[in-house]
């Protein structure tokens, strides 16, 4: 039995997704009773018309004590008036959850107006919507195999946070989790930044003394591009507004970029733009192939419609921390014991170094590295260390000091960079992936089923590391690698490109006091706990 067959579900706002999610309830008797609530008495009448909904008022204070579920879905900025209409109207008892585009700046005004008992709200973010806006475009379907993120709080009531996954999950969406700040920095880059790229590039367009002919003559390639600034201006004014921080910073990653084309244009540079390109068509190529796959490694027709669910894809485990916490050990053995594919990720640059200096290319020529990129035949494993280009073992001459200088020689360029995640994401294959680093849990796998953190003292960290060096017969100074490590540590934290850190979701493994075997136990006690299946 559904846990919202005796539940009374409010929805604040019929518009787009209200109207959905109402729809979608009443189609498949999903609750008990179905109301609504908004300034507009027109769709809210017309909804009670189509029986859609059970009753419905203006006045949220008059419906919202009747209810067991309250989903709010009104423009961000409008989230906290909400809040404060229902302070003293709602029992402990009540769920409350919402759908707006940003979490951070909801979380903040949850707290603001409830305090820090948090227990019974559970952030959501449907990632489902249409160009099109009100309760006019609603649709019963609109959820169907589209993602929809929670970002529960720490102390967030697990039947709270099932019932709201379930209430997603029969509306046909595929549910999963992410951190609050984790999740307004993914979707600023891959939701936001394009509406604002839409909107500006039609209002450039639109000032422009040959407009008529320009609108004229564009081709599908610009109806599609530019559809979405044909969304409701007021929600996408109020992500901007809440979701500013964020939003700008991959802004400006953005116009840093195209500062880089306007040169390469300028200088005729066309070796430079071929390259940048390739990258990204690789990129694009791998993300395409990994979340909107037609089944036989074809793109889809229609980019809107996601053809293959995250349930479906090879699941990953990121296991991040800093050097000498274990992780290259860990996750070479849990990948073995797994059967999963394996990515050491920090070697991937040592690598790239090693094929360029076999070329004979200079690390420092960007374009010279990308054909580098793509043609490179990689492999890993199974043991901790082991790497392999173009069919030979090259494990010891990568851990040579000439190939960490190449490494960072290399890792300087953007495009070279942007290639390499690319190759990064196409380790996701089935049955899975075990992904160690520094940022495979916030940058490369942001969506990663499992992440975790394994932190070490530096005092064992450089133990660890003396002893490494001395079974290989290498004279070393133990105080020089404690000074090392801690330098390293500050400077992989401060920097501003992937930072060393957690992920909001991870689960952090304290490994000073344990040895291997344990901590390869609790990997494989988690990944068996999340994924039964594995």
């Amino acid at each position: 039995m559904s846990l919202l067959q005796s539940k009374s579900v409010l929805i604040v706002g019929l518009g787009l997704i209200g109207g959905s999610v109402a729809r979608g309830l009443r189609r498949r008797d999903l609750c008990r009773t179905i109301y609504a609530c908004g300034r507009d008495e027109r769709p809210l009448q017309e909804a009670q018309n189509d029986g859609v909904i059970d009753g419905w008022a203006t006045d949220i204070r008059k419906l919202a004590p009747q209810a067991d579920i309250i989903l709010i879905c009104v423009p961000t900025l409008t989230v906290r008036n909400v809040f404060e209409q229902l302070k003293d109207v709602v029992s402990a008892s009540t769920i409350l959850t919402d759908a707006a585009s940003v979490k951070g700046s909801v979380v903040d005004d949850f707290r603001a107006v409830f305090g820090d008992d948090c227990g019974q709200f559970v952030p959501a973010h449907p990632i489902a919507g249409s160009e099109q806006s009100g309760y006019q475009a609603s649709t019963a379907d609109l959820f169907n195999a589209r993602k929809v993120i929670l970002t529960p709080l720490v102390n967030t009531d697990p039947q709270a946070l099932q019932v709201v996954t379930q209430l997603w999950q029969d509306l046909g969406a595929v549910v999963s989790q992410m951190g609050v700040e984790t999740h307004d920095a993914v979707l600023a880059a891959t939701s936001h930044l394009p509406h604002l790229l839409a909107y500006s590039l039609v209002n450039t367009l639109a000032h422009q003394q040959q407009t008529d002919d320009i609108f004229r003559y564009a081709a599908g390639g610009f109806a599609g591009f530019t559809r979405i600034a044909s969304s409701d201006p007021v929600m996408w004014r109020d992500i901007f507004l809440a979701n500013g921080p964020a939003t700008v910073a991959i802004l400006d990653a953005y116009l840093q970029e195209l500062g880089h084309m306007r040169e390469a244009i300028v200088s005729g540079n066309g070796e430079l733009l071929r390259g940048s390109f390739q990258a990204a068509k690789e990129a694009r190529h791998n993300f395409v192939s990994s979340h909107f796959s037609t089944g036989n490694g074809t793109e889809g027709h229609t980019p809107d419609v996601q053809v293959e669910s995250l349930q479906q894809t090879a699941p990953v485990l990121t296991i991040d921390g800093p050097g000498g916490s274990g992780k290259g050990t860990i996750s070479a053995r849990v990948a073995q014991v797994l059967g999963w594919h394996y990515l050491d990720s920090g070697a991937l640059y040592r690598l790239l170094g090693l094929a360029a200096r076999r070329a004979g290319a200079s690390t420092a020529d960007a374009v010279a590295l990308l054909p580098i990129i793509d043609r490179m035949r990689i492999s890993f494993g199974p043991e901790q260390g082991s790497a392999w280009l173009d069919g030979e073992d090259v494990s010891s001459e990568l851990r040579t000091e000439i190939s960490g200088r190449a490494a960072s020689e290399v890792a300087v360029h953007p495009a070279v960079r942007a290639a390499l995640l690319a190759r990064q994401h196409g380790f996701k294959q089935m049955p899975g992936l075990v992904a160690d680093g520094r940022d495979m849990g916030t940058v490369v796998f942001p969506d990663a089923q499992i992440k975790i953190y394994l932190t070490a003292s530096i005092e064992e960290r450089a133990n660890r590391r003396y002893k490494q060096l001395i079974a290989k017969g290498i004279d070393v100074n133990l105080t020089d690698l404690f000074a090392d490590i801690k330098t390293r540590d500050e400077r992989d934290s401060s920097r501003v490109a992937s930072p060393l850190r957690p992920a909001d979701d991870a689960v952090w493994i304290e490994t000073t006091e344990i040895g291997i075997e344990q901590v390869v136990a609790l990997v494989l006690d988690l990944v068996r706990q999340r994924l039964p299946s594995a």
